[in-house]
């Protein structure tokens, strides 16, 4: 009897070392004034992607550097907020098992001022892949004022539009060589920002 409980107990540590319990991840990053210093005391927030649900909070330190740790593998959606500075929603930032990921771009927040929108966001490629040089069109749709701009992703595929800060709807165009252009609507309906992000397929 002694003989098979010792079996049973070694063939269930043989079974654990062959499916370890996956290891949380974590995200760093910096954020700073926009053209400024750094912003200690800033809150940083990440929520699941998926649903929204909160899973860590952070405070940024003295260097305005925060860390989220002990975060499941997953996607998330990162929040900064400052009193007197306008609050920014990221992109979805992917934290992979075990691993940190670090955000190599410096997070602006940029004071609090007359009131405007923001439409921000990246274009990406087959395989998940940012796209530098695309060119991105927004243009207001329906009646009121007639507002178009134009501007170009930098690298990381990351692009930014300043908007009025009042109701309507934006067509935001990106195009590139190669690829099939693509088109997504987004309504504003105030002094807010706005994600979007636009995965553009070859061409045939």
């Amino acid at each position: 009897m002694q003989r098979e409980l010792m079996y049973v107990a070694a063939l269930l540590l043989c079974l654990g070392g062959l499916a370890p319990a996956q290891q949380p991840g974590a995200i760093r990053g910096r954020v700073k004034e926009q053209g400024g210093k750094a912003l200690e005391g800033a809150a940083i927030t990440a929520a699941r992607a998926a649903n929204g649900e909160i899973a860590r909070e952070a405070k940024a330190d003295a260097e305005g550097e925060f860390e989220l740790a002990q975060l499941e593998a997953g996607d998330y959606v990162l929040t900064i907020a400052q009193p007197g500075f306008r609050t920014i929603r990221t992109w979805r930032v992917e934290v992979k098992a075990g691993e940190t990921v670090k955000i190599d771009r410096v997070i602006e927040l940029r004071r609090e001022g007359e009131p405007y929108a923001t439409v921000r966001g990246a274009v990406f490629r087959d395989g998940g892949f940012t796209l530098p040089n695309a060119k991105l069109v927004i243009e207001r749709l329906g009646e009121g004022k007639r507002f178009k701009r134009e501007t170009t992703s930098v690298e990381g595929g990351e692009f930014a539009f300043r908007l009025p800060a009042e109701k309507a709807t934006y067509r935001v165009t990106a195009t590139a060589r190669g690829f099939q252009p693509l088109s997504k609507e987004v309504t504003i309906d105030g002094d807010e920002v706005r994600q979007v992000a636009l995965s553009l397929e070859r061409a045939n």
